[in-house]
């Protein structure tokens, strides 16, 4: 027998059919690192899929900036380094009058940078994620994935129709012209958009686009009844958060992502409203994880 022809055809095999292919997951992280290590116990206890989490570093903090380093070496997480003359520049279109450095400006510029990067190149499933989003349960991106090729939470500015930029799916494999994806902000039609909303173009340009729209539900829209608990997808364990009440949540899929919201305080929140949040978000994701 031939072992280098088989050792090579080997090889062509696991090529053919991308063995070692991984979910590509992406996070920037600006002014909270506190929320890397409970994203990163979150995935790797609930995510089915083999993937890759990478943290892109805002900060403008040398400190914080240090901090993000030093909680991903630790975690053996890796760390993209954006740097902060891109908001100078600026990296993408900004219309006039917009604060170059203003969140909704600072956070278009990193998701766009980040798929720019790694992003588009990745040959595999890919999903940008909110620095403040937590899986909370069982989950598969690869079987949620099956026969679509975008998916997100769908925003709406009067006819413009995009997608939120804090949980977003692609199929990059098999999304046309991927490259044109744009989150930015600004306008589309002279109407203000946040992030995302540059998006409404590609999806005009591609009407046959297979696109999954992620539901969520705000944890104040329900009562505490246990059924209705239950059947928007809560279960034994994540029904404590009803017993902790971390307050202006979100429950987006199904009850599987939990989103904190405004982790990184752009509507200027007290810091003792972010500790005592923050210490709540730790106990319910200790204890689901336990």
């Amino acid at each position: 027998m031939n072992y280098t022809k088989l050792l090579f055809a080997s090889f062509g095999f696991a090529a053919c059919f991308n063995i070692t292919s991984k979910v590509l997951i992406i996070t920037h992280a600006y002014n909270r690192p506190e929320f890397i290590p409970l994203q990163d116990s979150t995935f790797k206890k609930f995510l089915k899929d083999d993937y890759e989490f990478v943290v892109f570093n805002d900060a403008r903090d040398p400190k914080v900036k240090k901090e993000i380093y030093e909680i991903c070496k630790k975690l053996n997480l890796r760390c993209i380094r954006i740097h902060q003359e891109i908001h100078d520049r600026p990296y993408l279109y900004r219309w006039p009058g917009e604060d170059y450095n203003s969140a909704c400006c600072r956070c278009a510029n990193v998701v766009q940078y980040s798929l720019n990067e790694i992003g588009f190149q990745h040959n595999d499933l890919v999903a940008i994620v909110d620095s403040d989003l937590f899986l909370i349960k069982e989950f598969s991106i690869r079987e949620y994935m099956k026969n679509c090729q975008l998916a997100g939470i769908e925003q709406k500015r009067h006819h413009v129709d995009y997608l939120w930029n804090g949980i977003v799916f692609f199929d990059m494999p098999n999304l046309p012209s991927k490259k044109e994806i744009d989150f930015n902000c600004g306008k589309v039609d002279g109407i203000p958009v946040d992030v995302g909303g540059q998006i409404y173009h590609y999806l005009k340009k591609h009407p046959n686009l297979s696109v999954k729209y992620i539901n969520q539900w705000h944890t104040d829209d329900f009562t505490e009844n246990h059924d209705t608990l239950i059947k928007n997808g809560l279960n034994e364990k994540t029904l404590s958060f009803y017993d902790i009440k971390i307050p202006n949540a979100v429950f987006i899929l199904d009850s599987t992502f939990l989103h904190y919201q405004s982790g990184t305080n752009w509507n200027r929140n007290s810091p003792e409203y972010h500790r005592t949040k923050f210490k709540k978000l730790e106990a319910f994701i200790n204890h689901i994880i336990s």
